[in-house]
């Protein structure tokens, strides 16, 4: 994978070379786990985790046909993102022994400091679902800290182009840093703490973020929230805390029946891949996306994101989205249950 990757970056990529394979650096990330003495499993309904990979010859990817500024840019990104998720995973390797399950309200104050200051958005709480857990995955504990990193709109808005990408790179590359300086942090403070891979874990990351209370998933399939509208990655933590103020209630909800009005995703999506209407999944979530029409566009195109960029709650804000929109009573509703958190 980091062969192939560098051939790709340095732009030495020939027709022998073959696309990095974005399933096997994450199936080898989750192998870690397999050191996990305690862990729980998925529901019998959970869904895998959703393939990347694509049949694409390596020069056919867009990372292949960067210029020689954008070659450094990208590597100044791909080396601490893969470093990062390489010390995220090792955290797996040796049991780690709490001393306490019981936070204070000083400490996980505390934290969320650390957290803002290190660059995250916002930060959320939730016991996580089994049917959450990806098919043949495992967690350590079913406790979790649910952050969020916010992507700039400008680079965002020329999506699908390089600086879209880059600014996504951004995105993961400091997801994996804050997710490790919250897990040592908290290691430090006698709590059992695990950060899961940026780039994609083991976990619905997106479901995890709505049942925290950070959003609501919108038709495209990704988290909307307050501050960050669509422009926003999402990353997890699983600890031993057991009395995280976790939400129980999500005010954001409504967000899905502006969805069923607007559908400018849905519209703009250059390989039709956005269903017009999301389809409730078993596990609870929903199906937003025909994963097989989206991903040979995706990765040709430095990871598309025209979902994302053409959203209204990432070009003029929630507030304003909230503000005009008087109500959908018609539209169809997609809430995932509050009980499945329980």
């Amino acid at each position: 994978m980091f062969q192939q990757m560098f051939k790709i970056l340095m732009g030495r990529a020939d027709e022998n070379t073959k696309a990095p394979s974005l399933d096997s650096l994450l199936n080898s990330m989750d192998r870690h786990s397999d050191h996990l003495t305690t862990f729980v499993s998925p529901s019998p309904e959970s869904k895998p985790r959703t393939p990347f990979d694509t049949d694409l010859p390596a020069r056919e990817v867009g990372l292949a046909n960067l210029k020689g500024r954008q070659r450094l840019q990208a590597i100044s990104k791909a080396v601490p993102l893969m470093l990062n998720m390489q010390i995220a995973s090792r955290m797996y390797d040796r049991p780690f022994v709490p001393t306490y399950n019981q936070a204070s309200t000083e400490m996980i104050d505390r934290l969320e400091q650390m957290a803002h200051a290190a660059g995250a958005k916002d930060i959320r709480y939730v016991k996580v679902p089994p049917n959450a857990i990806f098919q043949g995955k495992k967690i350590p504990y079913s406790y979790a800290i649910v952050f969020t990193v916010e992507m700039d709109k400008e680079p965002i808005d020329t999506s699908p182009s390089w600086d879209s990408q880059h600014e996504v790179m951004r995105g993961y590359k400091n997801m994996a840093v804050i997710g490790n300086k919250l897990a040592r942090f908290l290691r430090r403070n006698g709590f059992a703490a695990y950060p899961g891979t940026a780039l994609g874990g083991v976990t619905d990351y997106v479901h995890l973020a709505e049942l925290a209370g950070l959003g609501a998933i919108g038709y495209h399939g990704l988290l909307i929230s307050p501050d960050e509208g669509a422009r926003l990655r999402i990353n997890t933590i699983y600890t031993n805390i057991e009395n995280l103020p976790i939400q129980t209630e999500n005010e954001h909800l409504w967000v899905r029946d502006f969805c069923a009005m607007c559908h400018k995703c849905v519209r703009k999506c250059p390989v039709s891949a956005i269903y017009e209407q999301p389809k409730p999944r078993g596990d609870g979530g929903m199906q937003c996306i025909d994963h097989v029409s989206c991903r040979e566009y995706f990765t040709k195109n430095y990871g598309c994101a025209i979902c994302l960029a053409v959203c209204p709650f990432s070009q003029v804000g929630y507030d304003k989205v909230k503000e005009r929109f008087k109500g959908n009573p018609n539209a169809p509703q997609f809430h995932i249950p509050v009980d499945a958190i329980e």
